[in-house]
């Protein structure tokens, strides 16, 4: 399987494992199932000819059909249903969740990368028998590109990663170490100064150290850390680097 290396500002790089064709064509096919599925249901359960009623109508059947991927990456932060199922998602070049912009340039290129002959046989009716091979086009940049993007990918600035390997959000990181006394005190006030997305790199690689029981990446993240926050403390990297996502909870989101 193939790997992406993303630099971060404490000079470790982050890394992710590339999804693989298979399982990011397995997502696109469940969720055209899903698609098909919805058009077919609501036109049943509304007695609705889809093709002769008024244009409001239509409009708010194919509205869903046709927004899908679009509203579903941005709302579920990279993920469809089809890439839940298949434990894949999209994230961005910094890998963090994808912007509502990067979504939007994603789905626009569908078009190109999947359907293609779909819309040429708006010209040319013959293109119409080569729908079912529009996603091929996809699929050959896929497979022929190093770090395995479509037209949107490129575009987009966005990478298809797998999501067994633990990679934590912000919000996870808040409610990870997210604390309920009233009387808490901060240790380290200095953690302000970094930002949310600071704080997701910071969260991602502590548990990266953690699970690989990496202790030189530990101290390497709590040296960077403290050097960039102006910090000296006593305290063992690993408690100095969970206080500091405790302070940081607490300062920015707890009060």
């Amino acid at each position: 399987m193939n790997a992406i290396n993303i630099p971060t500002f404490l000079n470790i790089d982050l890394s992710f494992n590339l999804s693989g064709p298979g399982r990011r064509y397995g997502a696109f096919f469940i969720d055209w199932a899903i698609k098909i599925g919805y058009f077919f249901l609501i036109s049943n359960l509304l007695y609705i000819d889809i093709f002769s009623q008024s244009f409001l109508l239509s409009f708010l059947v194919y509205t869903p059909f046709l927004f899908y991927t679009f509203f579903m990456e941005w709302l579920w932060k990279g993920q469809t249903i089809g890439k839940k199922l298949m434990s894949i998602k999209v994230i961005g070049e910094d890998g963090n969740h994808p912007s509502v912009s990067q979504c939007a340039i994603r789905w626009m290129f569908l078009f190109a990368d999947a359907y293609v002959f779909t819309l040429a046989a708006f010209l040319n009716p013959l293109f119409g028998s080569l729908a079912l091979f529009g996603p091929l086009v996809g699929a050959i940049l896929i497979g022929a590109t190093k770090t395995e993007q479509r037209l949107g990918d490129i575009a987009a600035k966005t990478y298809i990663v797998s999501t067994k390997e633990t990679h934590y959000s912000i919000e996870d990181t808040i409610y990870a170490y997210s604390n309920k006394r009233n009387n808490y005190v901060v240790k380290y006030p200095e953690v302000v100064k970094l930002s949310d997305k600071d704080m997701t790199i910071i969260q991602n690689l502590l548990e990266k150290s953690e699970i690989q029981m990496d202790e030189n990446l530990t101290e390497k993240l709590a040296s960077h850390v403290k050097r960039i926050l102006k910090i000296q403390t006593e305290d063992s990297d690993l408690v100095f680097l969970k206080s500091l996502l405790r302070d940081y909870n607490h300062l920015t989101i707890e009060q």
